[in-house]
Order: C-alpha cells, then structure tokens, then sequence
C-alpha cells in the first residue's frame, strides 16, 4: 500500500478487509470493524458461529499493517482457543493476499513486521498466566481479547490502565457464559464505557438454521444453553438456576488427575418407553466422569444386561477397584436393582473366574468387589455436609445438590455433552414455606417443554453414598 491508501484504510477497516485481505464481512462483522475504529473499548456479546474469530483476526492485521510501531497483545482462556483458532484464522487471512506474506511474518506465537520484531507485532499469551496483558508500551496498541467471558477479572487489570493513552483500543468478543466479571460488566453496570454490541445468532447470515432449530428442539428457547450458544446472551440472573451454566462448561473442559482408582460409581435411571432415556453413568473416585451410555426403549431385563456388562467392563480396567452400582429404584429401577442383587454372586464369581484365567502361575489375583446399591429420589432430605446453612427436601435436593457443590469447587469433570449440560443447568428450584430447598418437578419441566434430566440423574446417583441407616451423605 502508499501512504495514502494507509492513511484511508487506517480509519476504514472494513474496506482494509474487502480490498487488501479480499474478505466479504457481514453486517454485525463490519459493525464490529467501524465500532473499534471509531471507539476506543468495544465489546461483542454473541452465539456460537457468528464469525467472531474471522472479525478478530482481521482487525489484528488492519491495526498491524495501518500504523506504524503497533502493539498487539492477544489473549484468550485456552491455548486452543487462542493458538488452534485465532492465531490459525490470521494465519489463513495472510494467506488470501500473498504481498502480506512478503511484509510480514507469522510464527505460532508472534506475527511480526519484517526487519522489526521487537517493536512492530502482534502476539499471543493465553490468560492463564494472571500478568498475560501487562508490559506493552507502545503509541499505538490494540488489545484482542477472545472469549473474553472466560478471562479472569486479575488479567484485564493492565488493560484498564493502558485504555487511558491515546490510540489504545481494546477488542473483545465471547459467549456471554458467567454473570460476573470484566466482561458481563462492560454490558451492564460499565456499558457507557464501551461500544457495547450483540450478535443474536438468529440474526447472523453465518449460522445455520438447522442448528438453531436443534437447539430449539432439544433444550427449548427457555433455557441457558439457548441464551449463551445462540441468542448471545447472558444466563438469567434470577435465584432459581439450581446449577450454573458456567460451572457446567467449566467442568467440561477439565481435565481430572487421579494416582490411585480405588472406587468405580455407576448411577443407573431406568426409563422404558416414551421420550425419557435409560441411562448408565460411571464416575471414577467420585471425581472423574466417563462416558456414559444412554438407551430408549429398553425392558428392564436388557437394563439390567447392559449393567452387567458394564460392571465387567470397569473390573477389567480396573483391577483394585471396588464398584458401586447406584439404581434409582422408586419406579421401574427396581426390576433392574432385583434382578443385579439376585446374580450378584453369579456376577462375582465370573470375574473372579477371568481373573484367575489371566492371571499368571505365582501372579496376585485381586478380590473383586461389587456392591448393588438401592436409591430412592423420593427419600428423606437433609444437609449436604453439616456445615450447610440450608437443607434440602429431599434425597433428590441431596443427590444435585452433591453435584452443585463439586462443580462450584472445581472437584468434578463432567462428560462434555450439550444435552448434559442444559440438563444440569435448566433445573429450577425453590425454597419451601419451612426454609428447605426442593428442586423443580420433572412434570413441570416437561411443562417448560424440557425434557427428563435423566443423564443428570445418573451422574448424581453415581455421586451419591447412602449411609445404611439413612440418607445421609457420606463421603
């Protein structure tokens, strides 16, 4: 480009994206491109597929290639979403125009002007690291914050302080998933601030139709997971999410180290016919989720067949490990529980049998133990640990609410599926006339039309330990 053409592009982006990277953004897109060139501070609220990353990764290269001496700092939650998306979008859009290439040069973390490094760049930190954003000086810099709902309070910190200097902009886009922090704030309480945006999914010609309609179908317009992945916006902020959505995809995403497997818990709901699901549910050591296994339509005695099989399949990958089959049994459960309780020695003796099978001539034969234990959602309420200021009504409060708790802490992976996700998240609950808590009826979720939270179910009933003499937790 010449001078001139610089000085045009510098306060026109979106003609920079149209001519220079040969690029076709859309109405929220170029919305987004004028907004950080008028603005100092833009913030983007959206869905799921809206072309944030696209919008990003082409301001990163206007900034870069219409000022002199510029300063990029990048940040995002996560090394994929900052390396394996963003940093890989740029990378394309260089591409589209091969004279890029020639000016400037891209490496996994740092994009450069040629001949200077040091002082002319765009660079990548993920904001794990709570100074990620701290240390840049320079006439002109931009910060790129992706997923920004994601980024802790302590990492926009510098950016606050750097906002007060002249031609410092700052960019940032996410799924509005929490209703706390930096991010949520520059939409609410520090909206004048901003150039606050939001990009309805519904509204954005780069989303498909038919993924609307499914999550529409599947979790009902009601529901978090529909706010946050397609409408662009925040959760409710209203007392009766039982379960955050934000802890649910935190939880997700986390990765659960364990030394010793001394424990296998298989919660089992049992459905037969209709929309609702059977489904079997194992948690390793109480903290680690694997993959469970759902069926429709099932009688109980297959139910009960798939339990078996799954039990040998744990005493196979886990040698030293005692494992606790959890069944619902105030409806149907109760055949699948009887029918396990009746093989248990029958169960036993055959992976006893394959133990000794395998095993060599002098080798240590491991006892196996199994446990068929029987679970009631209907059951007598209490307090989750003795320190809890308030009880539940039921053994269904104490079952989720072991659930919450261990999400809240961190202490709890969960499977990363969506529909296990808005269950979890969508359940409602109220406090009784005497100060306990009870969670929303299923028959009044169905009435919202959600479906039966039958994975959620699962997984707390693999969580949760009846003590023999009442339904107490025990940990």
């Amino acid at each position: 480009m010449t001078g001139e053409e610089i000085l045009f592009y510098a306060k026109k982006p979106v003609y920079f994206v149209e001519d220079i990277l040969r690029a076709k953004p859309d109405d929220n897109q170029k919305a987004i491109l004028r907004s950080v060139a008028e603005e100092p501070m833009t913030s983007v609220r959206s869905g799921h597929g809206i072309g944030k990353s696209a919008v990003e990764s082409w301001t990163l290269l206007w900034f870069l290639l219409t000022r002199p001496f510029p300063k990029i700092p990048c940040t995002a939650p996560t090394q994929h979403q900052l390396f394996d998306i963003l940093w890989a979008e740029t990378h394309k859009w260089m591409r589209n125009n091969p004279q890029i290439e020639k000016e400037i040069t891209w490496t996994k973390e740092k994009i450069y002007m040629n001949g200077y490094p040091e002082e002319w760049f765009a660079v990548a930190r993920t904001a794990t690291i709570p100074d990620a954003l701290q240390g840049f000086h320079a006439e002109h810099l931009l910060y790129i914050i992706d997923e920004a709902s994601g980024v802790k309070d302590v990492v926009f910190e510098p950016v606050l302080g750097a906002m007060t200097t002249e031609n410092t902009k700052l960019l940032m886009c996410g799924n509005p998933t929490k209703i706390t922090g930096f991010f949520y704030d520059s939409h609410h309480k520090n909206r004048e601030q901003y150039r606050a945006l939001h990009v309805d999914g519904r509204n954005s010609i780069r989303v498909d139709h038919a993924f609307v309609h499914k999550i529409v179908d599947m979790y009902g317009e009601d529901s978090d997971v529909f706010r946050v992945r397609v409408a662009g916006e925040f959760p409710k902020a209203m007392p009766d999410s039982f379960i955050w959505l934000h802890w649910c995809e935190k939880a997700a995403k986390t990765e659960i180290d364990i030394d010793a497997i001394d424990r296998v818990g298989i919660g089992v709901d049992v459905a037969r016919y209709g929309d609702d699901s059977s489904v079997l549910y194992p948690t390793i050591n109480q903290c680690k989720s694997e993959q469970y296994e759902e069926y429709f339509h099932n009688d109980t005695m297959e139910i009960a067949g798939r339990c078996v099989m799954m039990i040998k399949k744990y005493a196979r990958k886990y040698l030293r490990a005692r494992i606790e089959i959890k069944i619902d049994c105030d409806g149907l459960g109760v055949g699948v529980y009887d029918k396990l309780k009746q093989d248990h020695d029958r169960i036993v003796d055959e992976i006893m049998q394959e133990r000794k099978d395998n095993a060599g001539p002098d080798e240590d034969i491991p006892q196996f133990a199994l446990e068929i234990m029987e679970c009631h959602f209907g059951g007598a309420g209490g307090k989750i640990d003795s320190d809890d200021p308030v009880e539940m009504e039921n053994s269904t409060g104490l079952m989720w609410g072991t659930v919450r708790e261990k999400l809240r802490k961190g202490e709890l992976s969960i499977c990363n599926s969506d529909k296990l996700i808005s269950q979890l998240s969508t359940r409602k609950y109220m406090v009784t006339g005497d100060g306990k808590i009870v969670l929303e009826k299923k028959e009044s979720m169905k009435k919202r039309g959600l479906k039966s939270p039958d994975i959620a179910d699962a997984l707390a009933l693999s969580l949760y330990r009846p003590k023999r003499d009442s339904y107490e937790l025990e940990f």
